[in-house]
């Protein structure tokens, strides 16, 4: 009897030290989670202007905007959606597109900027081409120049420059 009081005694501390080791495993995992969130995330509470419109980043102006005020005056991009489109022989291209925007434009949730004709010039300019001629780097700089100097155009004053951000084609 005093073996098995004493072989129940030894699993219960087996099944203690199992559940202790576990419970510490599980501590340092969200621990470590946490910290890797934070070093991913940038740490810190969130701006609260950010907060307001969450498609909108600040940047440092570049040149050859139509209203500069200052060498590092802040420039508000304009994030479109990423859009599939399709191509010619049964390709498809996903892009995604920002705008520059002058900085003496200001975009709010009040006042967001209105983005459907760049997205129909986007759209416009890109579907039905090939996708050989998209491969190489002259196609693709070729097509970006046409897509700046049309959008650009159809919003005098306010857009300055476009930026490819994603181009995958298949």
């Amino acid at each position: 009897m005093a073996k098995k009081k004493a072989a129940k005694e030894e699993g219960s501390d087996e099944v203690k030290k199992k559940g202790g080791k576990g419970k510490i495993l599980v501590i340092v995992a969200c621990v470590g989670l946490g910290a890797g969130g934070y070093v991913l995330g940038g740490g810190g509470a969130a701006d609260p202007a950010a907060d307001a419109d969450a498609t909108t980043t600040t940047l440092y102006q570049k040149p050859g905007c139509s209203a500069p005020s200052a060498d590092e005056a802040p420039l508000t991009v304009v994030d479109l959606p990423s859009m599939s489109i399709n191509l010619a022989d049964g390709h498809y291209l996903r892009v995604s597109i920002s705008l520059g925007l002058c900085d003496d434009i200001v975009v709010t949730e009040a006042e967001p900027f209105i983005t459907a004709p760049a997205k129909d010039i986007v759209v416009k300019t890109l579907s039905g081409q090939a996708m050989e001629e998209l491969s190489t780097d002259a196609g693709r700089e070729a097509v970006k120049s046409k897509l700046d100097e049309e959008i650009v155009a159809a919003y005098p004053g306010e857009v300055y420059e476009i930026y490819l951000v994603e181009f995958v084609m298949q």
